[in-house]
């Protein structure tokens, strides 16, 4: 009769009693602020949806403050709407776009309102390298979300 062979002990998994499979991604939101460089957050929002069959909602966000003429915010909110739907239409597949929304308030609460709203499962959008004096004074939109965002939040710094 022979022995089996003394197998090694079990290695602990990095993961521990963590489910190793890749988390659930169904919403992603993506602020644009127009310029060219906040599109940038698309070129990894896409193939993310893409892999995940996931729906992109696009949101830009008035500020009151930054609007001299309040009379004409409806209107500088539907145009912004139609900027958003030609972008969704130009730069998103038809099976990941999903609804655009234009918002009025303070950007970093109205873009955490929305993902909450949403039920969004990633944040996805641009930063700017502001650093010093103006970085302390106005603070930053990107670090607001990421501290107070329910769902993990993807930055991408743009150079």
């Amino acid at each position: 009769m022979t022995t089996p062979p003394l197998s090694k002990p079990a290695t602990p998994s990095v993961f521990g009693r963590v489910k190793s499979s890749y988390p659930r991604i169904l919403h992603l939101l993506v602020p644009l602020d127009f310029s060219g460089k906040s599109r940038q957050a698309l070129r990894y929002a896409v193939p993310l949806a893409q892999k995940f069959s996931a729906r992109i909602h696009l949101v830009h966000v008035l500020s009151p403050g930054r609007i001299a003429d309040q009379a004409n915010l409806p209107r500088l909110q539907a145009e912004a709407l139609r900027r958003l739907d030609r972008m969704a239409a130009e730069l998103l597949p038809p099976r990941l776009q999903s609804d655009n929304l234009v918002l009025i308030g303070e950007p970093a609460r109205q873009i955490l309102g929305a993902a909450s709203k949403l039920d969004a499962d990633l944040i996805v959008l641009t930063t700017k390298d502001r650093s010093g004096f103006r970085r302390v004074l106005l603070g930053s939109t990107v670090e607001r979300v990421i501290r107070h965002a329910r769902c993990p939040v993807m930055s991408i710094r743009r150079p």
